[in-house]
């Protein structure tokens, strides 16, 4: 199986996979702007498992509202998705990899954390896994806006929080 042959540069394995939904754009030559619906990445995550039984974490973006993410929790739940990862922005997705050149919006935390709710409250089991992607350092809010989203979060009932940064060394968030 290729997806579990696979090696990095160094001849290291992986142990999970990650789908993104910039590579799920890609496929279909589409932008990274969630043009690409929740059905159709679910096709190709499916596709995905169908080769590995490695762990996948699943990038999903904004999660749309709660009671999307609800639907999306439950879908991803369902075929064995271990993880989903939802980033705090709002409004037209702008990928993080452009950072502070383009505008990056923050989704109100109240929003953002009824959100979560919604998709704890969808899980059919404790082994699915929700993680909080804050995006305070590329929208230019700041390290400490970034600990106070996460601590809303994590009060929210998120099972991880990954604090985003462009940054090739991590003072900005340690």
């Amino acid at each position: 199986i290729l997806v579990e042959g696979a090696r990095g540069a160094g001849g290291e394995r992986f142990t999970a996979t990650w789908s993104s939904s910039l590579t799920s754009s890609t496929v279909k030559g589409k932008p990274d702007i969630e043009t690409v619906n929740t059905t159709d990445r679910l096709s190709i995550v499916h596709d995905v498992l169908e080769v590995t039984s490695l762990p996948m974490i699943y990038d999903g973006d904004t999660g749309g509202v709660p009671e999307i993410f609800h639907f999306t929790v439950r879908s991803l739940e369902r075929l064995g998705v271990s993880a989903c990862v939802i980033e705090d922005k709002t409004g037209l997705k702008q990928n993080s990899l452009y950072g502070t050149e383009r505008k990056q919006d923050l989704e109100d935390i109240d929003t953002f954390c009824a959100k979560i709710a919604a998709g704890k409250k969808a899980q059919v089991t404790e082994d699915f896994m929700i993680f909080a992607r804050m995006e305070s350092l590329i929208a230019g809010w700041g390290q400490e806006e970034a600990l106070r989203r996460s601590r809303a979060a994590l009060d929210a009932g998120v099972d991880g929080i990954m604090i985003h940064s462009k940054e090739k060394q991590p003072d900005e968030i340690l």
